[in-house]
């Protein structure tokens, strides 16, 4: 089955419960992420949500640049930003966690800094973007597996629906590739591809069984 106008998008999205963790897939080099992220935002000031992004090394200040080249200015400037590393400020920078070479450190910051973003919020879309990175500063499966069961601790927060964003790409060439262990973990798993003027989501895991193997797509015109 698939789903293919923006409101029934939207409607999809709906069904996402808060507290889930939603991991997209994609692969570089397209357009993919700077769209499906643009659509999550177009999502969030629909139903009247906060739009938060976990910005690892100035990933959300490459879409912002990108989509500027579509016409697109200031989507993100009241988006509530959780940097890691990096220098280039797009939307509400809130707070900051330098990358450390101890990973246990690096951890403990970083969930300090988010519980204080979300203690004043209800409900958020929260989109993760660029943690690939992340995983290639890893050099023992020990920080890999401390990153990982990080990631693991945030499900089920009911203050935001997560969309984790990977490039398998890049995955694919680490020392440890996550995407295994996040598949795991995720509640929902989708596939994206760019296909022409189109956004195609598979649906490979879901809470809803009925789901499991749609197809959701929408055209780029209608997110722009």
């Amino acid at each position: 089955m698939a789903v293919g106008k923006l409101g029934e998008v939207f409607q999809f999205l709906d069904s996402v419960g808060f507290g889930e963790t939603v991991l997209v897939e994609y692969t570089s080099p397209n357009y993919t992420l700077d769209f499906m992220v643009l659509l999550l935002k177009r999502y969030s000031d629909d139903r009247g949500y906060s739009f938060v992004v976990d910005d690892h090394l100035d990933t959300l200040h490459m879409l912002d640049e990108h989509l500027k080249f579509f016409g697109v200015k200031g989507v993100f400037d009241d988006a509530i930003v959780l940097k890691t590393g990096g220098v280039m400020n797009v939307g509400k920078v809130v707070d900051r966690v330098a990358v450390e070479s101890e990973a246990a450190m690096y951890l403990r910051r970083y969930e300090e800094a988010s519980a204080r973003v979300f203690s004043g919020l209800n409900e958020a879309i929260n989109v993760v973007l660029g943690l690939e990175k992340l995983f290639a500063f890893v050099e023992n499966y020990r920080n890999f597996y401390e990153i990982i069961s990080s990631i693991d601790r945030f499900l089920g927060n009911k203050k935001r629906k997560a969309f984790y964003f990977m490039d398998k790409n890049v995955c694919q060439r680490l020392p440890f590739n996550p995407l295994p262990e996040i598949e795991k973990i995720a509640s929902t798993f989708l596939d994206v591809r760019l296909d022409g003027n189109r956004l195609v989501g598979r649906i490979n895991k879901s809470p809803d069984i009925r789901m499991m193997g749609w197809e959701i797509e929408v055209s780029v015109e209608e997110i722009l």
